[in-house]
């Protein structure tokens, strides 16, 4: 077993029931050397992730540990915030909605919205996908530096679709047309026959950068209903980096509005 191994059995050992324990306790639980316990133990001392009650000689989750968990609240009530506006976007559109991150050379799906139409595109949270054949993906590469997304992404880029990008100098051209329109698509690349648009976000709080995108059939994509996904993300990006829209305004007011002036 590894140090990283044996930090985490150490951290697994506290709960809401036992916030506080001692060295010996916890060797017992995790069942390796003391002399390797009191090794991890002091690492995790000396970097804040543990505290030390010498009084009673309890170890208890430092401060470190609470400021880790401060990012991962932030990053879900931001995420939960950007499904809701997606459940929105879904409703009107009737199409299927993905959430992303980036991982590694890839993305992956957080969390999915699906849409009410009988051809809704099949996925499951945890799905991978190349950044560079997706159109939330793009928008993601495009929020990064030229250098960044050139670190991020394979050289030369593995083969997906005749319709994606075939290697860096492509990228960049779909990338530089991202940053000056705001617009991204994709038409049958990862999945023959579906078509989606997407956008990209950062975390406020974090930094994160996140991808948004709707999904439906090529044969269902005609002018009026890719103009409604576009309006319909654009807005919500819009509203979610508070640029160019009425704070005192929701956002499913602000889609209503679109809805009755017959712009969705």
């Amino acid at each position: 077993m590894s140090s990283l191994e044996d930090a985490v059995a150490v951290l697994a050992c506290f709960s809401l029931e036992e916030p506080a324990l001692t060295q010996a306790e916890l060797t017992r639980r995790v069942r390796r050397p003391k002399a390797t316990i009191s090794r991890v133990m002091r690492t995790l001392r000396e970097s804040g992730i543990l505290e030390f009650e010498p009084t009673r000689r309890l170890y208890s989750p430092g401060i470190r540990l609470f400021e880790l968990g401060q990012i991962c609240r932030s990053n879900h009530d931001f995420l939960d915030m950007v499904q809701k506006r997606l459940e929105d976007i879904c409703r009107i559109g009737r199409h299927t909605g993905y959430i992303s991150v980036f991982d590694g050379t890839q993305m992956v799906a957080l969390r999915i919205v699906r849409g009410s139409s009988p051809l809704a595109i099949a996925a499951v949270p945890g799905h991978r996908m190349p950044l560079h054949a997706t159109s939330s993906g793009r928008a993601m590469l495009a929020l990064l530096s030229d250098q960044e997304w050139r670190d991020r992404v394979p050289d030369p880029l593995p083969f997906v679709s005749p319709n994606s990008p075939l290697d860096h100098d492509a990228l960049l051209e779909r990338i530089q047309k991202i940053r000056k329109t705001g617009r991204s698509s994709a038409s049958s690349e990862t999945l023959h026959g579906v078509a989606s648009q997407g956008i990209a976000l950062r975390d406020p709080e974090s930094g994160e950068i996140i991808g948004i995108a709707v999904s439906y059939p090529e044969s269902m994509a005609t002018d009026e209903l890719k103009q409604m996904i576009s309006d319909l993300l654009n807005q919500m990006k819009s509203e979610l980096t508070r640029r160019g829209t009425r704070p005192d305004l929701p956002f499913d007011r602000q889609l209503q509005a679109l809805e009755v002036h017959g712009e969705l």
